[in-house]
């Protein structure tokens, strides 16, 4: 277990081993971790000035989105995380509009998520939204981690499906990346 960093971390997921997992792994970095498990909870818990909010996009009495509007009536330079399952180009549009400075697909390389956590504690209070609470967006970064996630166990056609863009576009951000597939699958 590392030594206590002393941040408090607000986790709003209703499941209760993903939840167990998140805990597990801020709490072994040193976090202070507390957790709610709907978006009625996650307002109540804000009362108690978390230096992260990390949320699930599908909550059972809402979405994560309901919590990132609630966060920012409260505090607008908390950070925000987003991890959902349900990824789509309008849910990462939709959270970084909203204030979220990161969005994260599950699952989620441990590692990775740790360095997403870091990141937002350091730049979060950094980076302060707009007046309206809009942020740059960063739609082509989520395109690119998703075509590189995705481009050697999906085809084109399903990839750009996927992002809701057409397949040229698609082609053309690979080529302008210089991504290249390691091997070939299915028929684009």
């Amino acid at each position: 277990m590392s030594e206590p960093r002393g941040e408090k971390l607000l986790i709003v997921e209703d499941d209760p081993g993903v939840s167990d997992v998140v805990e597990l792994l801020l709490s072994r970095e040193g976090y202070r971790v507390a957790r709610a498990g709907s978006v009625a909870d996650a307002r109540r818990r804000l009362a108690d000035s978390p230096d992260l909010v990390i949320t699930d996009l599908k909550l059972p009495d809402g979405t994560g989105l309901d919590v990132i509007q609630s966060t920012r009536h409260s505090d607008r330079s908390l950070p925000i995380i987003l991890m959902t399952s349900y990824s789509s180009v309008e849910s990462a549009i939709a959270a970084l509009r909203a204030g979220a400075v990161d969005y994260i697909i599950k699952p989620f390389d441990n590692q990775e998520f740790l360095r997403a956590a870091a990141r937002a504690l350091h730049e979060g209070r950094l980076v302060q939204p707009s007046p309206d609470g809009a942020r740059p967006l960063a739609i082509e970064e989520y395109i690119r981690e998703v075509v590189l996630r995705f481009q050697d166990s999906h085809s084109e056609s399903e990839l750009a499906r996927m992002l809701g863009i057409g397949r040229k576009a698609l082609w053309m951000r690979r080529r302008q990346w210089g991504l290249k597939r390691s091997r070939k699958s299915g028929v684009s």
